[in-house]
């Protein structure tokens, strides 16, 4: 499973220490595009289950020097094919004559 996340530094002269080498250092966690006019740092983490992905996140919230950190999505992936069938979405709104 993957997620994206934004993890917010108290400040932006964070960017300047050892904050994103600790974080850089989490196993499973890589650093996205960091601007240096901005707290916030786009992190992807790559975990094997839910309770992994859970544990790096608290991971992160602990690093001294991150004020907040915000999952803004995460991609389950199973095994089981999944299979979808149009005719069984007649409960869907249509919305074209909105």
């Amino acid at each position: 499973m993957i997620a994206s996340l934004i993890v917010t530094l108290n400040n932006v002269t964070d960017l300047e220490t050892d904050i994103l080498h600790n974080v850089a250092a989490i196993p499973g966690v890589e650093i996205g595009d960091v601007q240096h006019t901005t707290r916030r740092v786009p992190i992807t983490i790559d975990a094997l289950n839910p309770k992994a992905l859970e544990e790096t996140t608290q991971r992160l919230q602990q690093c001294p020097g991150v004020a907040f950190v915000d999952v803004v999505f995460v991609h389950f992936e199973d095994d089981a094919e999944v299979n979808f069938d149009s005719s069984d979405a007649t409960h869907l709104k249509n919305t074209d004559n909105l």
